[in-house]
């Protein structure tokens, strides 16, 4: 956790970003850096908003996530391991939820303990188990019902892709391209 004078706030032992977290975040505020780098290594931006920064590293050393803390001066980056199954879908939503958590007045407000991330299946269903059944985020579901409208709408998504096709524009049917092959990969792979 940084504030927007990069100073760090906080930061777990095993993750040493003193030194580069000034840069990695005068990059995120310009909007245009292409690479940042952190802990020695070389990631490749993705992604970069005022509110979001998403980076990965191709040599699979793992990946950088940020988020502002809504209404804040602050900003949570985190450090999401290269084998993270679904990290390009999951990791973003969960780091702005964590951001948003930390603000005084939520009903989740953060908590300072030390959180040990294993990779024992077993361990996370007991957890999983002794939290009871997960509930979805009102947010989400209205925005995923919200995209479902939409999408049935015939001024919505088909009237959208029509224009597309119609004006010929290259870029967004390539983009559109990706958007099918990611959504076919998601539910048919």
């Amino acid at each position: 956790m940084i504030n927007d004078k990069a100073k760090v706030l906080h930061s777990t032992g095993k993750w040493n970003v003193s030194k580069d977290v000034k840069r990695v975040f005068a990059s995120w505020s310009s909007g245009s850096a292409q690479f940042v780098n952190m802990d020695g290594n070389r990631y490749s931006v993705l992604q970069m908003a005022p509110e979001r920064f998403i980076a990965t590293n191709r040599q699979k050393k793992g990946h950088l996530v940020g988020s502002s803390i809504p209404g804040t001066d602050m900003y949570l980056i985190a450090h999401i391991r290269a084998k993270a199954k679904g990290w390009e879908h999951m990791a973003y939503p969960a780091i702005a939820r964590a951001a948003a958590m930390m603000i005084k007045g939520t009903k989740s407000q953060f908590i300072e303990t030390e959180v040990d991330v294993t990779n024992d299946v077993n361990e996370l269903a007991e957890v999983k188990n002794r939290l009871g059944p997960s509930s979805i985020d009102p947010y989400l579901k209205a925005e995923v019902e919200g995209f479902l409208d939409w999408i049935k709408n015939p001024q919505g998504l088909n009237s959208y892709l029509l224009q597309s096709l119609q004006e010929n524009d290259p870029y967004r049917i390539s983009k559109l391209a990706e958007i099918y092959n990611e959504l076919y990969r998601l539910f048919y792979a």
